[in-house]
């Protein structure tokens, strides 16, 4: 007789996104739910990703507004996070842009031969 198939519970989903959020690994958050980490992360991947961030996001804006009204252990912590704000991302380089010393020097090897006597000898095979 075959197992019956995983049922999550919107309890469960929403247990997994609170615990995921504060940063519990995979492994324990199945552990606590009694299955296996392959069940967690097929049944509960939402809950796992943006759902974790969304409830991260939550307990910051809380943590926000308390601070905001004054409470200073919520300004001490807000204070106390290391912000992690992504550099912008690199502009592409322009088609014209010179090559570097590598490139010229690979670029110069291919015809090194070129108007020498070996030229006849080193001939570079059609690509």
């Amino acid at each position: 007789m075959a197992r019956p198939p995983f049922n999550p519970t919107a309890a469960m989903r929403r247990n997994v996104s609170i615990v995921a959020g504060a940063g519990v690994s995979h492994e324990e958050i199945a552990l606590g739910l009694g299955i296996s980490h392959v069940t967690l992360t097929k049944y509960f991947a939402y809950e796992l990703t943006t759902g974790a961030y969304k409830r991260r996001q939550e307990v910051l804006g809380a943590m926000f507004k308390a601070a905001k009204n004054g409470n200073v252990a919520a300004q001490k912590a807000y204070a106390a996070m290391t912000p992690r704000v992504a550099a912008p991302p690199l502009s592409p380089e322009p088609a014209n842009a010179p090559e570097g010393k590598k490139a010229q020097a690979q670029a110069a090897a291919v015809s090194a031969q070129a108007g020498t006597g070996w030229e006849t000898l080193l001939t570079v095979p059609a690509q």
